[in-house]
């Protein structure tokens, strides 16, 4: 009798043993197997309907998340809400969309598509130019357009590098003693930049532009054209609140000296 217990024991621990051995085999599989937490994405959202033709406001928008595999191009996304960017790209966001008009009925709790909202209308390209000047376009490179930093609202200095005798700084015989000498001056002063190829909203950021159009009287204009045939153009980028200009002409004129040694010591004294 003994005995059959002891095996009756044994049996019963083996199925045991058993059983725990195909838990903890499944727990396994089933932590290896488990799919991944599927990525969200936040997108920007009405949380009330807002009017076909209605204004936006602050309070009608929010944000909610969505499947990664879910978000398009037309949707207006933002970081997750775990990210430390989340509320300045929130608010940049709110920035650009706020006190606009919607195209269309958007319902509570959807998400608000950039086709649903209007345009801004750019004034046109001629409004900028004020009565009495010309829009004049010039080349540029990226040392010219220092880095692409001279952009539209931008104000700039125009330097001439040429001979003393094409600049009309001498004339009769000291042009022919002295006339082939060459010297920077500024030509034009505190002249503004109304476009970078084909950008002139005032808040845009263009870079690796080709060409910039500045406005000036219409004598000047000429001037900066007939310049561009004389000799090298520079720009210099001035701070917009600086507006003084120079009325002497020696005074932003750069001559060399017998050596550049005497031109260096020249702005030393």
């Amino acid at each position: 009798m003994k005995t059959d217990n002891h095996t009756k024991l044994a049996a019963v621990a083996a199925v045991l043993v058993g059983l725990f051995a195909v838990v903890a085999v499944n727990k396994y599989i089933t932590s290896k197997t488990a799919a991944a937490p599927a990525p969200k994405a936040s997108i920007l959202v009405a949380t009330m309907a807002i009017k076909e033709g209605g204004e936006i406001g602050e309070e009608m928008l929010g944000s909610a998340e969505i499947p990664f595999e879910s978000l398009s191009n037309m949707h207006i996304a933002l970081p997750s809400k775990d990210s430390p960017d989340y509320q300045k790209a929130f608010a940049d966001v709110l920035e650009k969309v706020v006190k606009r008009k919607a195209k269309r009925l958007v319902a509570a709790n959807t998400p608000l598509f950039w086709i649903d909202i209007e345009t801004v209308q750019k004034a046109p390209f001629a409004d900028l130019i004020p009565d009495g000047c010309r829009a004049v376009t010039v080349p540029v490179d990226s040392v010219s357009s220092v880095c692409g930093f001279i952009r539209p609202g931008s104000r700039i200095d125009v330097v001439l590098t040429a001979t003393e005798e094409k600049l009309g700084l001498v004339t009769g015989q000291a042009a022919k003693e002295t006339g082939s000498r060459v010297v920077s001056s500024v030509i034009l002063q505190n002249v503004p930049v109304i476009a970078a190829d084909r950008e002139y909203d005032f808040e845009s950021s263009p870079s690796g532009y080709g060409t910039m159009t500045l406005s000036l009287p219409t004598k000047a204009a000429i001037m900066m054209v007939q310049a561009r045939t004389m000799g090298q153009i520079t720009y210099l980028l001035r701070n917009v609140r600086d507006t003084k200009t120079e009325q002497d002409r020696t005074s932003v004129t750069v001559a060399p000296g017998a050596s550049f040694g005497d031109t260096v010591r020249s702005f030393q004294n």
